[in-house]
């Protein structure tokens, strides 16, 4: 029975020796910035002559990362990240009209991480979700007027001032996947491939006329990581 207890002891020992000895944290922190194309879904809503396509962006950060065993960890951060799209006009006296929506948006991820691969090189799956807010929005484009005999054509560039249609707040689904580096002990380097899909209309809609409209970010950064 003492033998035991010796034995016992003996590990303990040895375990918090080992613990004291290695100043590795789960914790890390780093910083990320990224380029991003942002598209636009309306279903059968507006004009028909309405087409929208992506327009690209900026993203920059603060992400924050918790290892929990070798293969799995919980990332999350704040970021500023620019979701602008564009609205073409597609009838022919009308096609130099469109309007570029520049949309700034504080986004707060948050995803599981499963790693795979050897201790410096190492791939990532990343799944999880977000909440975002829409801080501001600038356009800029092309619009008309008419007469009885003319189209006259007129270049505009303003602030949206927002209502109670539009719903500043969203939600949706992010995942992806990431290549990371261990340069040594404490940095590491990153590149994220990450897409960001809204489940919330970022407006409300008319008395009469649903009009959802959801925002659909890809977004690929480089990140740098400092682990505690």
């Amino acid at each position: 029975m003492k033998r035991n207890l010796f034995y016992i002891a003996f590990l303990l020992a040895a375990v918090c020796t080992q613990a004291q000895d290695s100043p590795d944290s789960p914790w890390a922190i780093g910083l990320r910035g990224a380029w991003t194309s942002t598209t636009i879904s309306r279903y059968d809503a507006g004009r028909m002559d309405e087409s929208y396509s992506a327009l690209g962006g900026f993203e920059a950060g603060i992400e924050g990362r918790y290892t929990i065993n070798p293969w799995f960890a919980l990332r999350g951060g704040f970021s500023f990240m620019q979701r602008s799209h564009r609205m073409d006009r597609n009838l022919n006296y009308l096609d130099p009209v469109y309007t570029d929506h520049f949309n700034s948006y504080l986004m707060l991820p948050m995803m599981a991480d499963f790693s795979f691969g050897g201790k410096r090189l190492c791939g990532h799956w990343l799944a999880g979700g977000y909440a975002g807010y829409w801080l501001s929005e600038r356009r800029k484009g092309t619009t008309y007027w008419m007469t009885d005999y003319y189209v006259y054509f007129e270049p505009f560039d303003e602030t949206r001032d927002f209502s109670d249609g539009d719903r500043r707040f969203t939600a949706g689904f992010a995942f992806g996947a990431a290549l990371s580096y261990a340069v040594d002990k404490h940095w590491e380097m990153s590149l994220d491939a990450l897409y960001y899909y809204d489940i919330v209309s970022h407006h409300n809609g008319y008395a009469a006329l649903a009009d959802p409209r959801y925002l659909n970010t890809l977004s690929l950064s480089i990140n740098i990581l400092y682990n505690l």
